[in-house]
């Protein structure tokens, strides 16, 4: 065998070999090496600051906003009251621009319906219009901005529309007039939507005064003026009022439907 005496030698003299970054009393050699000159050393110091930054900004993810949206409907002889299922609002944040051209959703036609009714997406997605029923389908959009036709096309088959601008999208399908849907083109991520019980909580919110809007598809939405504070959450409540909505359209070629098959 080696003699213990030389594997240490041995040992020693690799060791000696690798840089040490544990510094002597009498000087030291890492993590900044001051050798290189002023701009060296202001240049490590830099990359040292920004990291310090990066790990002292993500010790908070942003602001959160919660709270519950009430929609007001009128009943029997005009009198308002809250209406029992409060699905379908959109609250997001208006001012921020951050398109998402990978962004993917999608809106099924199944049971001559589209499935969801409200779709939020931030600009700059994509939305399959899948066919799952067993007869054709023709999803079209008479909305000036967006204004689009898929044609005609069948079970199984999909189609889809990238949507470049903010706003609401009406879509309908030129065979079944009942089927509606509403796309809203939001400008970026900080966004909800709410489900019958009209909950909603938005989170990881930049800190800022912001402008947040409870979209409807068939009335008024709300504004309300927001200052977003890193950490903390804040409980926003609203109250939008729908207006009487008729699905009742034009097909897409601007004449009423004569049937339905």
């Amino acid at each position: 065998g080696v003699p213990l005496n030389a594997l240490s030698r041995h040992s020693f003299r690799h060791i000696s070999k690798k840089k040490d970054c544990n510094p002597k009393p009498q000087k030291l050699t890492c993590p900044i090496d001051f050798s290189g000159g002023p701009m060296k050393f202001l240049k490590a110091f830099s990359t040292l600051t920004l990291s310090l930054l990066v790990a002292a900004s993500s010790a908070h993810a942003g602001g959160t906003i919660e709270g519950t949206v009430t929609v007001k409907t009128k009943g029997l002889f005009g009198k308002q009251g809250a209406k029992g299922d409060a699905s379908n609002v959109v609250i997001f944040l208006e001012e921020l621009q951050m398109p998402n051209p990978n962004g993917r959703e999608k809106i099924v036609q199944k049971g001559k319906q589209f499935q969801p009714r409200v779709l939020p997406i931030v600009m700059g997605g994509v939305v399959e219009f899948p066919n799952e029923d067993p007869f054709n389908h023709n999803v079209f959009s008479p909305t000036p901005e967006y204004k689009f036709d898929l044609d005609y096309y069948g079970t199984g088959k999909s189609k889809n529309v990238r949507f470049q601008k903010t706003g609401a999208v009406r879509i309908y399908c030129n065979i079944h007039s009942n089927m509606v849907s509403d796309v809203l083109v939001v400008p970026n991520p900080f966004f909800a939507k709410t489900g019958a019980d009209g909950k909603f909580r938005i989170n990881n919110i930049p800190p800022g005064k912001y402008t947040f809007v409870a979209w409807q598809p068939s009335g008024a939405s709300e504004k309300r003026g927001i200052a977003i504070v890193d950490g903390k959450t804040l409980q926003v409540n609203f109250e939008v009022e729908e207006s009487v909505f008729s699905i009742k359209h034009k097909n897409k070629y601007g004449r009423a439907y004569d049937k339905e098959y």
